[in-house]
């Protein structure tokens, strides 16, 4: 069933956060292609970039 496999694509990534916000965090993550993603795309990416075990948080000191 394609149809609900997609709403549950389209549920699974909505956010609360504005796409202003997301491309803010996006930039942060150094997430390139930022401006050319929809909002989906832009929280797909930033949980691909915080789910990747090597990453540092840019907050964070030495």
């Amino acid at each position: 069933m394609p149809i609900q496999r997609e709403m549950r694509s389209k549920l699974r990534y909505q956010s609360a956060e504005t796409k202003e916000q997301l491309l803010g965090m996006a930039k942060r993550l150094n997430i390139s292609g930022r401006w050319h993603m929809t909002k989906a795309e832009l929280v797909r990416a930033i949980e691909k970039a915080n789910n990747q075990p090597n990453r540092r948080n840019p907050r964070e000191g030495d």
